[in-house]
């Protein structure tokens, strides 16, 4: 079974994490919440408090074969003070691990100098902030191993192709079966 991680900062946005979460759950993925504040509990950007699952410094990020960071503020701001963030999304993209970040998250990849190795999108307005090799104003981009997407309507969309980057198309098919997709992809 293939295992990613989650990190959570304190003020990120609790749609995009917890979208994430629940329909890889579904799909069987083991997705584990690690926090990168030193304390369990974390509180989202609207005040949502969440138990993540592990710590940062007491996790091996070799045992997971990818990452999810949600976006928010000052969450992704806390995620590129964070130098051990920086240094998991150099790693993970040179073993060519799945990064997948959302809304203003994508900021880690530029801070992480991957930015302009691939084509990807963000939160709009943000996008001169990350140099991308090329901008797409689409909802969700995959491009190699990254995965990236505008912001919280777009986190089911986001959540479906993580699902299909880890498992597969007809896994996500079954997860946008079961969460009623088709009401909001007309």
């Amino acid at each position: 079974m293939k295992k990613i991680m989650i990190m959570l900062p304190n003020g990120y946005e609790e749609i995009e994490a917890l979208t994430v979460v629940d329909f890889c759950r579904r799909a069987n993925i083991e997705i584990d919440m690690i926090s990168i504040t030193g304390d369990l509990k974390t509180v989202g950007d609207h005040g949502i408090e969440v138990v993540a699952d592990n710590l940062l410094e007491n996790i091996n990020p070799n045992e997971y074969d990818g990452l999810v960071t949600p976006g928010g503020m000052p969450g992704t701001n806390m995620l590129l003070a964070d130098e051990r963030v920086i240094h998991i999304i150099k790693e993970f993209y040179d073993e060519k691990k799945l990064i997948a970040c959302i809304c203003a998250s994508p900021l880690v990849l530029e801070k992480s100098k991957i930015a302009s190795n691939i084509c990807g999108t963000m939160y709009p307005g943000m996008e001169n902030e990350v140099g991308f090799k090329k901008f797409i104003e689409e909802p969700v981009v995959s491009y190699e191993n990254v995965i990236t997407s505008r912001g919280p309507a777009t986190a089911t969309l986001f959540a479906y192709e993580i699902i299909k980057y880890i498992c597969s198309e007809e896994i996500s098919q079954k997860i946008k079966t079961q969460t009623l997709s088709h009401y909001i992809t007309k």
